[in-house]
């Protein structure tokens, strides 16, 4: 009894820390979903002050959330929180280099966008132009898909598996949060970022990982598959039948 009872003292923290990070990437994705057409500021400024505070301040919200179910895994999965464990083994390096990646990524699209929308109309159609439409659409979005796929592949294969089974309404929560999470991220970077060989690449390696690691009757019943596969595998479908319907690259809506 005393045995059980500690390991779910233990592991209740992996379910405790998805639900935050579930939160926090719908926190990001409501606010980019809200201020997507805001009108472009007067003057010198080319960002809404509003917009560049929640713009820095949501996305660093979401690092240190994939950064504490990181550490929580680590402890729970080895039963200690060792220096190789956060900082040395490849899992770490692998996750650390994703969340540094995926800001940069993501600092490129900011800068890059607002610098796009807040050209004159004289230059939309010149080099110059072109460049920040690059930075835009294609380095920012392909640096920050990197990194949150790099991420979320070192969760996956620390995490799953080691902490406690979720089922009832907690289990049905983290599926659908997985999909307005991991399913809206993965179509919107293949169509509105224009990266759909990608996006479909890592959403197959992300199931594949997930399914050799534990069967499908059970991935959904543990916090980091139900995080991570539901949205990821049912994006990939999605992508690739939209690929294959529509023919050539979907446009978002």
């Amino acid at each position: 009894m005393r045995v059980g009872t500690s390991r779910a003292r233990a592991t209740a923290p992996i379910a405790r820390s998805v639900f935050w990070l579930l939160m926090s990437l719908l926190a990001w994705e409501l606010f980019q979903g809200l201020r997507a057409g805001a009108a472009i500021p007067e003057g010198s400024w080319a960002i809404a002050p509003v917009d560049l505070v929640f713009l820095v301040l949501l996305p660093a919200l979401c690092a240190f959330a994939f950064t504490r179910l990181f550490l929580v895994v680590s402890q729970t999965a080895r039963g200690t929180l060792n220096v190789y464990s956060t900082i040395s083994s490849p899992f770490a390096w692998a996750f650390w280099v994703g969340i540094a990646v995926g800001m940069i990524g993501h600092g490129i699209h900011i800068a890059g966008h607002m610098i796009n929308r807040a050209l004159p109309d004289i230059f939309i159609q010149g080099e110059f132009a072109a460049k920040i439409a690059f930075l835009d659409t294609k380095a920012g979005y392909l640096l920050l898909g990197a990194g949150f796929f790099l991420s979320s592949l070192a969760l996956l294969l620390m995490g799953q598996g080691a902490g406690q089974r979720i089922s009832g309404p907690e289990r049905l929560l983290f599926v659908l949060g997985s999909l307005g999470t991991y399913g809206v991220v993965f179509i919107y970077m293949g169509v509105g970022g224009g990266q759909i060989i990608p996006a479909i690449t890592a959403s197959v390696a992300l199931s594949a990982v997930s399914l050799w690691t534990l069967p499908p009757s059970e991935v959904t019943r543990d916090p980091i598959g139900a995080l991570i596969v539901p949205g990821a595998f049912l994006a990939g479908v999605t992508l690739i039948i939209w690929t294959v319907v529509v023919g050539g690259q979907p446009t978002w809506p």
